[in-house]
Order: C-alpha cells, then sequence, then structure tokens
C-alpha cells in the first residue's frame, strides 16, 4: 500500500470550472500507464494537469479527501480493482461535482453495466478516448448542478459541441453525426458506439476527421457516397451494406437523417447504424430450416396451417396446396375456404372434433375427412393440431397443425374391409344353414343321450364363428362417426338388456351407478352400445358363480380439460401380467371361444370419440376396464327422446 496523506483543498464554488489546475484521481493505473495519460490530456489542451494514484488509499483518507471542481476520478478496470466498484457510490456521494470514469478493454464491455449502476458517467476503452470522456462527464454534471453566471458561457460552448454525444448508453446502435461545411466537406462531429461495441466500425476518436481520413477505402467510399445521396435527395435513407471490421465481413442496417439549419442548408447528418450480422445468419438459418423442413414435407405429403383465430387468417403451406392440386393461394386464407373443401358427410364430424378442442373438452384436434382435390376428386387427409397462442382472458389466440395424404391407408383398409366383408358374407351363410340343421336334428334327436355331447359341441363351434365374424364386421367399419347427443343411461340399459342371457348363464347380476343419471354427450349411438355391450360380455365371462359386475361413470376435471370416466369392473381372477400388456392387441385372448376382438373395438371406438382407455386389476380382486371421454364444456340436451 502506498501510503499517501491527503490534502485537504477548500472548493471556491463560484470559481471557473477550469481556474484550478486538474487533478487525475487514478486507480489501477501503473506507471507507463499514468504517463500516457498525461501525454494524451496535455495534447488535448490541459499541460497543468498531475496525477494521484489513489489505489490504494484507506477508507480513512479517502474520508477525508476534499477534491476541486477541476479533479475527475479514473479507474481501470481488472481483477485488482474490482473492491473498487462498492467505493463509487460512497464516494460520490462525499463528492458530487466529480466526475467519475472507468477504462475498460473492448474485450470486456460485458464489466460495463456494473460501473453505470455504480454512478459512472463515462466508460471509454483507449487512452485516446480519455479526454473527451471527461468533458462529456464535465458538462453533464454541469447541466445537472447548475452553472455560475462566470461558467455559463463556457459550459454553453462545451454543451454545443458534444450536445449529440454522451446522452444516454445506446445499447445496440452506432448514433454519429457528420457536419456539413458550405463548401460541402464532411466531418466526423461525435460517434457514440453501443455499450458493448466489438471492433472498430466507427470510433469516438473519428470526432474532428472527414470520413475519408478515419475509416478504410472501401467503408469510406461506400458510406461517402450515402452521404452524398442524402444531401441530393435531402431526405432520409436506409440501407444494408457490408463493411470490413477486424478482418471480418459485417452487415450494418443504416438509417442516414439530413439535418437542416435555419437558412434551410443541410449542415449535419445524423445516423444511426446497426450490426445485424448475427440476424442475417439467424435469418439464413431460419430458411435453410425451412427448406429442409418443406423437402421432408413434400416426401411425407403433410401439409401445415396455421389459424390466426383473431384475425381470422388463415396460413397453408405450399405442400398444402401441393396435395390438392392446387396453385399456392389459390384458396381463400379463411377456415371457412378450407371447411368448404371437406366431403358433406365428413364436415359435421370434424367441426365437432374442432369445437371440442377449442372449448377445452380435448387437448388437440385429430380428425381423418374427405377434401375435394381440383381435379374434383376425394382426398383423404388426417388432420392433427392444437391450439399455440392463448388471449388474456384464457380464450384460443392461434392454433396450428398439420394435414397428412392418408389415402393410400384408406385405399388398404376399404379393400380389407371388402374382403373382410365378403368373407364374412361367404362364412354365415353356411354357418346360419349350419345352425338351421342343428336345430332340426337337436329337435329330432337332442333327448338322446348319445348324440348330446355332439350336438352340444356343434353348437358351440357354431356360434364361435358366428360371433367371429361379427366381431370382424365390426373392427373393418369405417372411422366416420357423425356423433349425435346421447343419453349414456339410455346406451347402458340397452347394453345390460343385450347381455341378459349371458348373465342369467353366469348367475351373476350387473349393477350401474352413474353420478348424473341424465348424462347426455355426443356419440355415435350404435358404436358406443357395442363398447358397452363388448365390456359387459367380457366381464360376465371372467366373473365367478354369483358375481357383480359394477359400472359407474364419474365427472373427472384433469390437466385442464373434463372428462367422463365410465369404468366396468368383475370381481374374477384379474389380467394375468401378459394379457395386461396385450390386452388391445387383436386375435389375443385367454378365454376359450373369445375371439381377441372386443377390447380392440372398444379402444378404437373410444379413441376415434376422443377418449382413451386403460386396463388394470382391482385393489381386491377383478379385472377394471376404464374410459375417458371428453365432456361437453356446456351440458347438452336431447333434441326428442327418439335420438337417445
Amino acid at each position: 500500500m502506498i501510503g499517501l496523506t491527503p490534502r485537504v483543498v477548500t472548493v471556491d464554488t463560484n470559481a471557473p470550472a477550469h481556474s484550478a489546475p486538474a487533478r487525475l484521481l487514478l486507480v489501477g493505473f501503473p506507471a507507463d500507464a499514468q504517463a500516457e495519460l498525461r501525454r494524451v490530456f496535455g495534447a488535448s489542451g490541459e499541460p497543468d494537469l498531475s496525477c494521484l494514484d489513489i489505489t490504494h488509499w484507506t477508507e480513512a483518507e479517502l474520508d477525508a479527501f476534499e477534491g476541486r471542481t477541476s479533479d475527475a476520478l479514473i479507474l481501470r478496470a481488472s481483477k485488482s480493482t474490482a473492491d473498487w466498484v462498492n467505493r463509487i457510490r460512497t464516494f460520490r456521494a462525499h463528492h458530487a461535482s466529480l466526475p467519475v470514469l472507468v477504462q475498460i478493454p473492448r474485450s470486456q464491455q460485458g464489466l460495463g453495466d456494473t460501473y453505470l449502476q455504480e454512478g459512472v458517467q463515462e466508460i471509454y476503452a483507449t487512452a485516446t478516448q480519455a479526454p473527451g470522456a471527461l468533458r462529456r462527464a464535465r458538462a453533464r454534471l454541469a447541466s445537472q448542478r447548475g452553472p455560475t453566471p462566470a461558467q455559463a458561457g463556457a459550459f454553453k460552448r462545451e454543451e454545443s459541441q458534444y450536445k449529440f454525444e454522451g446522452l444516454f448508453h445506446n445499447l445496440y446502435d452506432w448514433i454519429y453525426v457528420l457536419g456539413i461545411s458550405e463548401q460541402g466537406e464532411m466531418t466526423f462531429e461525435t460517434v457514440n458506439p453501443p455499450l458493448h461495441a466489438a471492433g472498430s466500425f466507427l470510433n469516438p476518436d473519428f470526432a474532428g476527421r472527414s470520413p475519408e481520413s478515419c475509416l478504410s477505402h472501401g467503408s469510406a467510399g461506400q458510406l461517402i457516397s450515402h452521404f452524398r445521396r442524402v444531401l441530393e435527395e435531402g431526405a432520409p435513407l436506409q440501407f444494408e451494406e457490408e463493411h470490413l471490421v477486424t478482418q471480418e465481413i459485417r452487415t450494418f442496417q443504416t438509417i442516414l437523417t439530413p439535418v437542416r439549419n435555419k437558412w434551410g442548408r443541410i449542415h449535419r447528418i445524423a445516423g444511426i447504424s446497426r450490426d445485424i450480422t448475427a440476424l442475417k445468419v439467424a435469418q439464413a438459418e431460419l430458411r435453410a430450416s425451412e427448406e429442409r423442413l418443406n423437402h421432408a414435407l413434400e416426401g411425407t405429403q403433410q401439409g401445415l396451417w396455421d389459424w390466426n383465430l383473431e384475425s381470422g387468417s388463415m396460413y397453408r403451406s405450399p405442400r398444402w396446396f401441393g396435395m390438392l392440386g392446387y396453385e399456392t393461394g389459390a384458396i381463400q386464407p379463411t377456415l371457412q375456404a378450407g371447411f368448404e373443401l371437406i366431403h358433406p358427410e365428413d364436415r359435421l364430424q370434424t367441426e365437432a372434433a374442432l369445437n371440442a378442442h377449442l372449448e377445452g373438452r380435448l387437448p388437440g384436434l385429430q380428425a381423418e375427412y374427405r377434401l375435394r382435390t381440383r381435379s374434383g376428386d376425394w382426398l383423404w387427409v388426417f388432420d392433427a393440431g392444437k391450439v399455440v397462442a392463448w388471449r388474456s382472458d384464457g380464450s384460443p389466440a392461434r392454433m396450428a397443425g398439420m394435414c397428412t395424404d392418408i389415402s393410400e391407408r384408406r385405399r388398404a383398409e376399404e379393400s380389407l374391409r371388402a374382403l373382410v366383408g365378403g368373407v364374412v358374407h361367404e362364412i354365415r351363410n353356411p354357418v346360419y344353414g349350419i345352425s338351421i340343421n342343428l336345430d332340426a336334428l337337436e329337435a329330432t334327436f337332442g333327448d338322446e343321450p348319445r348324440y348330446r355331447s355332439f350336438l352340444g359341441a356343434l353348437r358351440e363351434s357354431a356360434e364361435r364363428i358366428q360371433g367371429l365374424m361379427n366381431d370382424l364386421r365390426d373392427y373393418g367399419e369405417p372411422r366416420t362417426l357423425n356423433p349425435e347427443p346421447c343419453r349414456v343411461r339410455t346406451l347402458l340399459d340397452d347394453a345390460v338388456r343385450t347381455c341378459e342371457a349371458l348373465s342369467r348363464s353366469r348367475n351373476c347380476k350387473v349393477r350401474l351407478a352413474l353420478d348424473d343419471e341424465a348424462l347426455v354427450l355426443p356419440l355415435n349411438a350404435r358404436r358406443m352400445h357395442q363398447v358397452f355391450r363388448n365390456l359387459l360380455e367380457n366381464a360376465l365371462h371372467h366373473s365367478p358363480d354369483q358375481g357383480t359386475v359394477s359400472v359407474r361413470g364419474r365427472h373427472l376435471r384433469d390437466q385442464g380439460h373434463d372428462w367422463w370416466v365410465f369404468s366396468v369392473e368383475d370381481e374374477g381372477a384379474g389380467f394375468e401380467a401378459e394379457s395386461l400388456a396385450r390386452a388391445f392387441e387383436p386375435f389375443f385372448t385367454r378365454r376359450k371361444g373369445g375371439t381377441g376382438l372386443g377390447l380392440s373395438i372398444v379402444k378404437r371406438v373410444v379413441e376415434e370419440h376422443g377418449g382413451t382407455v386403460s386396463v388394470e386389476n382391482g385393489p381386491a380382486g377383478g379385472a377394471r376396464v376404464t374410459l375417458q371421454l371428453p365432456a361437453p364444456r356446456r351440458r347438452m340436451e336431447l333434441i326428442g327422446e327418439a335420438r337417445a
């Protein structure tokens, strides 16, 4: 530590700002750097300046110090002076008229925010910038405390000279002023770089110099041509161009604005330049990403769409139009224009799926429908989307999704459905003949013991074939639902009546419990009846003698969505470990005489309604199958009991 005894100096507040010799209170400057500062300030017109190193002063020495209006505190940012960051605010509280500057290398400009928050007026990078930074700091302090009459003239000239400098620490832009003489000569008056400027595109050192003398030949030629254009046209000019900065090509966006004096002559040009190199790189990467996405979508037959619910506009990607054979933009950018292309038989179901998601009843949109192509044919698509932005009131603001061409899959399904339908038809006819003959045999020989076992085996085989044909027919049905309001209790009662014969044969009973007996949901009645019937039949087959199958329906709110949950539970042995994992696999069954399609049909129909299905074993034994169906946001009512 350097032991210095501070001298107490009385400050004359009415004296001119620079009447006493200037002293620089230095922190963190080695001897050679102090000598450089004295040389720079001497060349700038302050030859009597002296330097006082206070780096290692104690708090007592700092408290006892009294300064002059001509003094200035200058810090050199480094690890050894980091503790001074916390001293600046306290020091300035005792010396409010003292300008505080900090020298930060360009490679460490990120430290500037910390110093500015502690009360530093100016930040500079090189020793040659120090005099200008000090003049700006003094002018700002003088304007804040108000000059004495003797200082007013000097401050007015000082402030006029630097009125474009140091007004604020801009973050991103180079802000500069070019003076234009009556003879047309151009001179930089001031240059204010960004707070974290990297490189030397435009420097504060350019002040007082012509563009030709301080810019590289290429940059000077480019900028001077723009300056001359502003002078000729007398109007603002905006442009983008590249400049070589520290051996690197960088892109700048610039706005030049002419400034006229009271006689109407353009005597200054104000410029704002921003380094947009990173933006250009990001834009190029985004374009490349979009091109890759478009190429991928072309290979997968998928089209993007983006619906702005606030404006009503609908964006559709070029691939979306290409799938339908249209030129890009041939369809109006509205939702309604797209709905007009949907097949009439599919429109109601698609609208219902969209509304269910917009109302919060479904976590996403999933729909299969036909679209009319330009040639008049029908194209099957699978549409999946989701709300991606919300208004402040919680209503949807934007929705995006993707259409996938599934025509090949639908054609394959239709071919398979036709094959299955043909097989079912061809097999059901002889099975029907077998059943008739079995009836005749039972009527004739049913009482004879020697024929009874054979007739029973034949009857069981015929019924199994009949059940398999029915399940194959149901499994191969089209996915189009067209749901309508249905009373759920009515569907359950119908399913129980269908299974009455099986209940009696198994000596079991079915118990129904619904939280809302009048519950109405948008369902395909025939297919949901099949779901409940399959579940009841499966539960009754696995129930013990005198067992009970319980069916319960309750309301559930999960992750912001409302659901109706239906569980079907028996008192049997429950699922085996392998059966739990493969329960919904087609043709997998452990029950003798089962087809293995019952739960597969249940899963398919429930998912087509936007729901989910799961299986598990109950805590007290038995198997439990649980369905979740989306609940309407508003309570539904039947339009006539016939629709139940």
